[in-house]
């Protein structure tokens, strides 16, 4: 999500002379200060008990590609890969064809665009701070110093100063995962939780609510209540996003919404700490985790989200796990007699003991997790780990396969004391397919059709050692 929630922002500069202008803005001659450096002409908005600012203040300095369609009333911004879509008077963006909602419509002012200040903070990730006693609104871009720590008064002011508070109800249970594949979504926290849900129209959507629980910082740092974070549902047929937030009318519970793209059915279900809920499919309507006899495989893509792995030749670890591990899911889906479970579908992060629990929740039959190596420049090879006995055959299988789809140099299969392979309980490995460090194995890993020929290979490991 932070890769492009940042051109979310920019996007609403292009509405400046476009959008009506409203009633509801009342000035509050509060001032504003970017990186200390008072700007000169910006004032802040009142909107609906909203403090909301002009977004050029974070936009002067960026370019975007922007374009404009009239008859469609829509702003597109492009960024490298990234397109965002807003439509006048929507309160939605579209990135990358996922709906994100907006929590207050942007308004227009003496020609200028306002967003709310809360969307700066947590979805732009700037440091913001608020002081009442002088009227002064502070914006820190990310990583400056000068912003101290998020909560604190900034120096040379007094008063008091405001933040999002991540978790508000810090004795509750934490949601630690979030993940949607296969046309199941899987909600994972750090003890069982009582969940109610309910099927909402117009738009359709199904609504969890975890009762006492918060969101955990990897998830969600930034999130304030009222805050969104998303998870991508791309590949779904009939599934445009998912979305978990604190609600403003509940701050101890979370809501996680399925946001359909028409009525769908479904089963819930829950195993340990995780939540299911598998959306019925005409040609499937067993879903359920291992049902009717099927092998359950929890694939594992290593680092996600602001842990990017091994990083060298222009490329992060975490992106090759990730795109290996999506093509493994797609050849295991293949196979009838298996169910797969992803402990990451997206760019998330997930800390260690949470993919164990996965695995342990849906008590899988094997796990296998995807990484990448560094070392030197000359480093280079293939190596599978097992950490107990009861791995090692697994390893062996799944190391033949891989040697064979890599042709990179046999590091052969080794003892590795790794969290993930070692507090499973099932036979599990972990995988290095080839060097980030090196640039001829980087340049494979970064070739689409050898992610390809790595996840064919292991899913014909898995099929091997499972028997199916």
């Amino acid at each position: 999500m932070r890769k492009y929630v940042l051109t979310t922002v920019m996007a609403v500069l292009m509405l400046m002379f476009l959008l009506p202008h409203t009633g509801q803005a009342a000035s509050s001659g509060t001032k504003i200060l970017f990186d200390n450096q008072e700007l000169a002409n910006a004032d802040v908005l009142t909107v609906n008990q909203t403090t909301m600012v002009p977004i050029r203040v974070v936009s002067e300095e960026l370019g975007y590609k922007v374009g404009w369609s009239q008859s469609a009333q829509q702003v597109s911004i492009v960024n490298g890969p990234d397109n965002i879509v807003l439509t006048i008077n929507q309160g939605t963006a579209s990135i990358n064809g996922a709906l994100v909602p907006l929590s207050q419509p942007a308004v227009a002012e003496k020609s200028t665009t306002y967003v709310p200040l809360r969307f700066v903070s947590a979805q732009l990730g700037m440091q913001v701070k608020w002081d009442n006693a002088a009227k002064t609104v502070f914006l820190f871009t990310p990583g400056n110093p000068a912003g101290g720590q998020i909560g604190t008064t900034v120096p040379g002011t007094s008063g008091e100063t405001t933040a999002p508070t991540p978790n508000p109800n810090p004795n509750a249970a934490v949601l630690q995962a979030i993940s949607f594949s296969d046309n199941r979504l899987m909600v994972t926290t750090d003890r069982t939780v009582s969940v109610k849900d309910s099927v909402l129209a117009g738009p359709d959507r199904i609504l969890l609510e975890l009762s006492n629980t918060s969101i955990s910082p990897s998830l969600g740092s930034g999130l304030g209540v009222g805050d969104v974070g998303t998870v991508s549902a791309s590949n779904a047929d009939n599934v445009s996003q998912i979305r978990y937030f604190i609600p403003k009318s509940n701050p101890n519970n979370v809501q996680v919404v399925i946001d359909l793209k028409s009525a769908n059915t479904y089963k819930l279900s829950t195993e340990g700490s995780s939540i299911f809920v598998a959306l019925d499919k005409a040609a499937a309507p067993n879903t359920n985790v291992g049902g009717n006899g099927k092998k359950v495989i929890v694939i594992d893509a290593g680092h996600g989200d602001h842990d990017p792995g091994a990083v060298g030749n222009s490329i992060r670890e975490k992106d090759i796990n990730l795109g290996i591990a999506l093509k493994v899911e797609a050849m295991l889906k293949k196979n009838p007699k298996v169910d797969v479970v992803m402990t990451r579908s997206d760019d998330t992060f997930l800390e260690l003991k949470e993919r164990v629990r996965v695995a342990q929740n849906v008590k899988a039959d094997v796990f296998v997790s995807i990484h990448n190596n560094s070392g030197s420049a000359a480093a280079t090879g293939t190596e599978t780990y097992y950490q107990r006995a009861g791995s090692k055959s697994l390893a062996t299988i799944l190391h033949k396969y891989l040697l064979a789809a890599t042709g990179l140099t046999d590091r052969k299969v080794q003892y590795g004391n790794f969290h993930v392979i070692r507090e499973t309980t099932m036979p599990a490995a972990l995988l290095e397919v080839g060097f980030v460090s090196n640039a001829k194995d980087a340049a494979k890993l970064k070739d689409e059709a050898f992610q390809q020929r790595v996840a064919e290979a292991i899913a014909k490991g898995l099929f091997e050692y499972l028997g199916v």
